[in-house]
């Protein structure tokens, strides 16, 4: 327990560190890029003057140092808000400036894009476990070809073309689940839609879309880590006690492909909220990605303070998830906990960070 509990502080630590550092260099990455915030304050005037940029960038509060913008915008994540959004911002005649603020458009387009991602990597692991299984006890035969050649199929295709043909067949044509939108999972009376039932069938094509474009690396990392795992010494001692092929499979055998695929769940965080961009397109779906898109490509102009709350996100997410696979690591095996110390100690020790 001691050291699950010094491995959890480090880990916890780490996690902290690169979030604070994810989040400085986008303040200041993001804040170099050209972008006029005039403009989202006077949309229509076509030349700006030197007064309305100097009361645009006033009001909107650009024109103090960008250290104490920096300190005021940490002071505010603390209590997660993340500021207003430059989109949407009106300015009145008494020189009034109403504001989008981007902590409710957040708190509707996470849940959105986490129910695709958490969706659809549960969809992936209960299709590529017995798949590569399968595939990797009969290296060569016909079941083996035939599961690697649907992976790579799926794997082949665009996300986005994989789910408009799911869209149109089987929810424009069939009418068997719903083709687009969000549900929220909660149930809400003065909602369109709402609840586990409504939630579900608004994502199942999502969850297939997305487990279709990551099933062929699951499958044959799977599939490579049972065929090697099979002529190992432990195997064959268990086979020579007497244990049966399925006692086997599922006591021995799977559970050492189960580290690999969550070590690779960790890694593949950040490519599934990529891919949750071009699924939200294809189903319609206001998520992160639908957020990111919008504050980039703008009429006006960059929505700076709204990329910069998108990518916070992410990082947020990226760095949660790598957090929560590590320590799932070290309660499912106690070794990797020490491997990643003895790691950890060995490149201190060699000067490498």
């Amino acid at each position: 327990m001691k050291r699950m509990l010094s491995f959890f502080v480090r880990r916890l630590g780490a996690a902290l560190f690169t979030l604070v550092t994810m989040i400085t260099l986008t303040f200041v990455l993001f804040w170099l890029i050209p972008s006029e915030p005039a403009s989202f304050v006077y949309p229509t005037a076509q030349h700006l003057t030197d007064y309305q940029l100097e009361h645009a960038h006033h009001l909107l509060g650009t024109d103090r140092p960008l250290v104490e913008q920096y300190g005021e915008y940490l002071w505010h994540l603390l209590r997660f808000d993340f500021g207003s959004q430059w989109g949407g911002a009106q300015l009145f005649e008494n020189s009034k400036l109403t504001e989008v603020a981007i902590g409710p458009q957040l708190a509707s387009a996470v849940p959105a894009t986490l129910s695709i991602i958490l969706g659809g990597a549960l969809l992936v692991v209960l299709l590529a476990v017995p798949l590569g299984a399968i595939s990797g006890r009969r290296i060569g035969s016909i079941g083996d070809r035939a599961i690697v050649l649907i992976a790579l199929i799926g794997i082949c295709t665009h996300p986005m073309v994989v789910g408009l043909i799911l869209r149109t067949i089987f929810g424009n044509q069939l009418h068997w689940v719903a083709p687009g939108g969000y549900c929220q999972l909660t149930p809400d009376a003065n909602a369109p839609c709402s609840g586990p039932v409504d939630w579900a069938s608004h994502l199942v094509l999502p969850w297939i879309t997305f487990a279709l474009l990551f099933l062929a690396l699951y499958t044959r990392m799977i599939r490579a880590s049972v065929a090697d795992t099979m002529h190992a010494d432990y195997i064959r001692t268990a086979r020579a006690k007497g244990a049966g092929e399925t006692r086997v499979m599922t006591r021995h055998v799977l559970p050492n492909a189960g580290l690999r695929v969550l070590t690779m769940v960790g890694m593949e965080i950040g490519t599934a909220i990529g891919v949750c961009i071009y699924i939200e397109a294809a189903f319609g779906i206001s998520g992160l990605g639908s957020m990111a898109v919008t504050a980039l490509f703008g009429t006006v102009a960059l929505d700076l303070p709204l990329i910069l709350a998108v990518v916070v996100v992410i990082t947020a997410i990226v760095v949660i998830g790598n957090l929560a696979v590590d320590l799932l690591s070290a309660l499912i095996d106690p070794r990797a906990g020490d491997a990643l110390r003895d790691k950890e100690t060995k490149s201190l020790a060699g000067g490498v960070i």
